[in-house]
């Protein structure tokens, strides 16, 4: 399965004071999606945008915030296949932890090898 999976917020926009609208591509990322893109990579989405304002309710968060994402990304021409909304958000003091994850640099400079390289684990 050829599959990237990415955040939104500070992966592939930057956002200031919760105004999605308005968000900033981070255009070295989405142009290397591209790059995956056409070697037929699946690109999804999953976000946890809006999760504290309403609460987890993933039918709030699909009605209201994910109109917004859709026209951002459209516009922005960001590739994607899917989208999964109401990740769990690990708040300002947490972290997720993953062990297939790269960071968003790590994917813009690295090769496809070298970050299969660092997201496999060693055969002891």
């Amino acid at each position: 399965m050829k599959r990237l999976i990415f955040d939104v917020d500070e992966t592939i926009c930057t956002t200031v004071n919760g105004d999605y609208k308005n968000s900033k591509p981070i255009t070295s990322v989405i142009e290397k999606m591209w790059d995956y893109k056409q070697q037929g990579f699946e690109i999804c989405l999953s976000t946890s945008r809006n999760m504290k304002t309403y609460s987890g309710n993933s039918g709030k968060i699909a009605a209201n915030t994910l109109p917004i994402l859709i026209e951002w990304l459209n516009k922005h021409n960001v590739p994607y296949d899917e989208i999964y909304i109401a990740k769990p958000w690990c708040g300002f003091e947490g972290f997720y932890v993953d062990d297939k994850a790269i960071r968003p640099d790590e994917f813009v400079n690295l090769s496809y090898e070298e970050i299969i390289k660092l997201t496999t684990k060693e055969q002891v």
